[in-house]
């Protein structure tokens, strides 16, 4: 049984925080900035999560390694720099099983293994490899505090 720990880490908006578990990596981004991301769903609606500028952005891989880092620095950038948008699937629908990222933003994200990848609208939650699973990620004033174990992670400039 691991004894849960409380973490405050420095992150600028510039730089990107890589939490690396064995078979999946999350990429986490302060926005730097008030935005807003956009979230279509399966009943044809479209959220819209207001960020503030010590708000989060984090993607979810289930993969490591270079392509991995690439991908989650890809969609940061798109959502930082081009307000993509961000699809929320159907529960049940079979591409859930074929994504190999998800996204998450706000100032609150908890890693969840035992969630169905791409289907929840809710920006608190984020389906993260098992061994990433249960750290509650905070959003704070120049960085982010994490609970929970965190066994591997780098920090690296983010690429404007």
């Amino acid at each position: 049984m691991s004894v849960r720990e409380r973490q405050r880490i420095g992150l600028s908006p510039d730089e990107i925080l890589f939490l690396i578990g064995k078979s999946g990596e999350i990429g986490l981004a302060k926005t730097g900035r008030d935005m807003q991301i956009f979230i279509g769903t399966p009943e044809k609606e479209e959220i819209v999560v207001f960020l503030e500028k010590d708000d989060l952005i984090a993607v979810s891989t289930f993969s490591t390694g270079n392509i991995a880092e690439k991908g989650i620095k890809s969609m940061i950038f798109l959502l930082k720099e081009f307000s993509s948008p961000i699809i929320v699937l159907p529960e049940n629908h079979p591409t859930s099983k074929r994504l190999k990222m998800v996204v998450a933003c706000g100032d609150h994200i908890r890693l969840d293994c035992n969630i169905q990848a791409g289907t929840h609208p809710e920006q608190d939650i984020l389906c993260a490899c098992q061994d990433l699973s249960g750290l509650d990620i905070n959003a704070v004033q120049d960085g982010v505090e994490i609970d929970g174990v965190i066994n591997d992670f780098r920090i690296e400039k983010l690429d404007q």
